[in-house]
């Protein structure tokens, strides 16, 4: 049988052009054969369709739109996570002006112990990306809708502390917990992280945020495809935000209709999620 494939196309440039670009990718789709289904999510600045589908994604009828209307851009993104692939192209006048393909690392370090929790209008409670680093101690990146940081819990028997940074390459505050139901107590630090290991989260931190989100402050030409799908979807901006087709592909995958919460941790890790909400 083939593999399900979650893709999302994008077309953006002049606004005026747009209705008339849409009508005939709507009615090139009509004449290509392909097995799935799609859901269109479009806006003033941007068109935006996501489907869903086996054996192929429908890139002819975009290409040939692409002809049709050479100064708008075509992004597509995609995951077909049966087969562990993903990947992205751009299309201008009806040709690939680049295209990236790669393996996805699944149960790897990099899709492992991922966590996600986000409020019905998509605001961003709490997201961690975390490394195991030896027995009783993992480093990680948080953020959330407001502020971001890295931090190392270490963890003996019961006791329990956690470590945080606040927008510089030193420990900034600690909690100190006898037990993970314990109320925390909090203390100031000015201690520098080490630099081998602000280096190894400062990458994570990166990726982490490549992947899965968008940041207000970024240039405006980065964020219209977002700012305009977060208004087509009701969803609130705030300074950092998860990427719209992140958002509704997991809440299709999920069938979520309230709080959104994704999570890869794995089982001897799953409480830094309670740390987290209770202590940073």
């Amino acid at each position: 049988m083939d593999l399900l494939i979650h893709a999302t196309l994008t077309v953006t440039g002049a606004r005026e052009q747009l209705p008339a670009a849409d009508a005939r990718i709507k009615a090139l789709l009509v004449e290509e054969i392909f097995a799935g289904e799609f859901e269109e999510h479009h806006g003033d600045d941007a068109l935006s369709y996501d489907f869903k589908v086996r054996g192929g994604i429908p890139f002819p009828a975009f290409a040939a739109a692409s002809m049709e209307f050479p100064e708008l851009k075509i992004a597509a993104e995609w995951v077909n996570v049966a087969a562990g692939r993903k990947g992205r192209a751009l299309l201008t006048n009806g040709a690939i002006a680049e295209h990236v393909e790669e393996a996805i690392a699944a149960g790897g370090a990099e899709t492992r112990n991922r966590y996600l929790l986000a409020a019905p209008d998509a605001t961003l409670q709490l997201a961690f990306a975390l490394l195991r680093r030896d027995r009783g101690e993992w480093a990680g990146y948080a953020l959330n809708h407001e502020r971001d940081a890295v931090f190392l819990v270490t963890r003996n028997d019961d006791a329990i502390e956690l470590r945080a940074t606040e927008g510089a390459a030193e420990w900034a505050h600690a909690w100190r917990l006898s037990g993970i139901h314990d109320t925390p107590q909090p203390a100031a630090l000015a201690q520098p992280v080490d630099p081998a290991l602000y280096a190894e989260l400062e990458q994570l931190a990166q990726d982490f945020v490549a992947e899965w989100f968008w940041l207000r402050a970024a240039p405006a030409a980065d964020n219209a495809i977002e700012i305009d799908r977060y208004a087509r979807y009701g969803y609130t901006v705030r300074d950092a935000n998860v990427r719209a087709a992140r958002l509704h592909r997991l809440r299709s995958e999920l069938a979520a209709t309230d709080t959104l919460e994704y999570s890869t941790l794995d089982a001897d890790c799953a409480w830094i999620r309670d740390l987290l909400l209770k202590c940073w």
